[in-house]
């Protein structure tokens, strides 16, 4: 008999993050603050080359889902990593592949 090397319920988590992600623009987003830290919207979308409410929709299902934080300063949203652990998964996604 051998044995799981993931519970039931790491795996639900897993694929919870995985779902998350899953997007070639959430990607990119997450190497942005990966490499840049702290970012607010306006600096996304200009990188991205994308419009404003096509990055603000990733970013809230991202937030909603705890992998991104917010902070507030006026009027200004700034989006970073909640923690290093979707960048670490990406990076062995990424060796896998190659």
């Amino acid at each position: 008999m051998s044995e799981e090397c993931l519970t039931k319920e790491d795996l639900e988590r897993l694929a919870y993050t995985l779902k998350a992600v899953a997007h070639p623009n959430r990607l990119r987003i997450i190497c942005l603050l990966s490499h840049n830290g702290e970012m607010n919207v306006s600096d996304i979308c200009e990188r991205m080359e994308c419009s404003q409410a096509l990055i603000s929709h990733h970013l809230n299902d991202m937030l909603a889902k705890g992998i991104l934080v917010l902070r507030r300063e006026g009027r200004n949203a700034f989006y970073a990593l909640a923690d290093d652990r979707v960048t670490g998964a990406m990076r062995c996604m990424m060796k896998c592949t190659r």
